[in-house]
């Protein structure tokens, strides 16, 4: 016999041996029983009573669980989260083993997760790089220049400085842990100041100029005094009623000068005037012009001028 002859048979003899020693069952599902192929019970299951082709299965108790195909009689027992070691309120299923979670604003303790801490808190002067969740701490850094955080805080990042307007300027500057302080200019107080001033001297002239012209109105004319210019043969002295400035007085009389030689020596038919300067003329009584003294002609004006 040849040697390649040989070599042929030992290897199939050796394939015949593995397949007699492992039967052709599904490693997932099912497990070999003296060369026979059984079912298992399905994750979230345990086998009460074992049988090869049918077995009983009965689902896992509340906090108890099987992630896989399995014929054990009893379910693992899930986890233990202590509330008291900051963990959440576990939501088992009997499917899967369950993960104790930190609660929020806490993580992990170390690699194997016994308890859980507190976040770190970014102080003044840092702002948030990264925040933390239930298996990582916050991260911080230092805030960049031209911002600023003044607070702690496990989330915020930082604000930038203020930027003064116009006509403001800033008193402070500000830095990392405070913002800009800005203040009005002082030429801006003083032209506040002189606007201001001019403003309210303007409104109280228009309010005295106002007062002042609405008091020489009565009943909707406007008075003006006027001067006596003659006294007639009546003693009446003519009224004058200027309802405008621009009008012209309703009578006005000239005096006419003449030979006559009734007249007074000594009077004159020219218009005299008073000592309060009124003009007076002279006056025709039964024929004859009689002057009037100065007093007498200032007392007569005073008892008959009216104006309306």
């Amino acid at each position: 016999m040849s040697g390649s002859t040989m070599c042929l048979l030992l290897l199939l003899s050796a394939l015949m041996v593995l397949s007699t020693a492992e039967p052709l069952c599904d490693p997932l599902t099912q497990y070999e029983d003296n060369g026979v192929c059984c079912k298992m019970c399905a994750p979230g299951t345990k086998m009460n009573v074992n049988e090869c082709n049918s077995p009983i299965c009965e689902p896992c108790a509340q906090d108890e669980y099987h992630d896989t195909y399995n014929k054990e009689e009893k379910c693992k027992l899930q986890p233990y989260c202590d509330p008291n070691k900051n963990f959440e309120a576990p939501d088992h299923h009997k499917e899967k083993r369950t993960i104790c979670t930190c609660k929020q604003g806490f993580h992990c303790s170390g690699e194997s997760c016994s308890s859980c801490v507190p976040h770190k808190l970014c102080g003044p002067g840092e702002e948030v790089l990264q925040k933390g969740n239930t298996t990582k701490d916050t991260v911080c850094q230092p805030c960049p220049e031209g911002t600023f955080s003044n607070d702690t805080s496990m989330e915020k990042s930082c604000v930038e400085h203020t930027k003064c307007s116009l006509g403001f300027s800033a008193e402070q500057p500000g830095t990392d842990r405070s913002d800009t302080v800005c203040v009005a200019n002082k030429r801006v107080h003083v032209a506040l100041g002189t606007g201001l001033a001019i403003f309210l001297l303007a409104l109280i002239g228009g309010v005295v100029l106002y007062c002042r012209k609405n008091s020489s109105f009565e009943n909707g004319k406007k008075m003006v005094n006027v001067c006596v210019e003659c006294i007639g043969p009546t003693g009446e002295v003519p009224k004058y009623e200027i309802e405008e400035e621009t009008k012209t007085p309703m009578m006005e009389r000239t005096p006419v000068e003449t030979e006559d030689s009734s007249i007074p020596s000594g009077c004159s038919l020219e218009i005299g005037r008073s000592e309060n300067g009124k003009v007076v003329c002279p006056v025709e009584e039964e024929g004859k012009y009689e002057c009037l003294s100065r007093q007498e002609s200032q007392i007569s004006a005073s008892s008959t001028v009216n104006y309306s």
